[in-house]
């Protein structure tokens, strides 16, 4: 299932190479944090037991990796494609599941403080766009029922 998420040719390189590990900030900052770990199981086969770690999390996203590698492949793609599996498993924390309630339900991630932009001299945040969310959301489940439909 990775082999369609991951080249591993590069990862193989990757797990090798290690350079990023000294400028990943949740490395650094991370008690037990060590994606080399996951890498090394993913090329193992054995990157089962990572789905339900809270580490696949902790990575973010920040390109770090990414500005070190000579190859311009790191870790941060395995922790990518380490959370599109899991999330398609219904394996992920309880916020990923709050802010994808928020985004469906406003079309936003999180709500702007009005009291905080006023405080600021800042303008009213614009509309969330939130209807539009919504339609195009039903629009995908249909697309999605009618897929299912054809296939069975």
């Amino acid at each position: 299932m990775l082999k369609s998420h991951l080249n591993f040719t590069l990862l193989e390189e990757c797990r090798k190479c290690g350079a990023c590990y000294e400028v990943c900030p949740s490395c650094i900052a991370l008690p037990g944090y060590d994606p080399r770990a996951v890498i090394k199981d993913i090329l193992e086969g054995s990157y089962e037991k990572w789905l339900e770690s809270k580490h696949i999390w902790q990575c973010l996203e920040c390109h770090h990796c990414l500005e070190m590698c000579y190859q311009h492949y790191g870790f941060e793609d395995a922790m990518t494609a380490m959370r599109t599996i899991a999330t398609k498993k219904g394996l992920y924390p309880p916020q990923i599941k709050r802010g994808w309630a928020m985004f469906e339900k406003t079309g936003r991630l999180g709500e702007p403080s009005k009291p905080g932009r006023k405080k600021y001299g800042l303008p009213e945040p614009a509309k969330s766009g939130g209807d539009e969310i919504k339609k195009l959301l039903a629009i995908l489940k249909n697309d999605t029922s009618g897929e299912k439909a054809d296939k069975g």
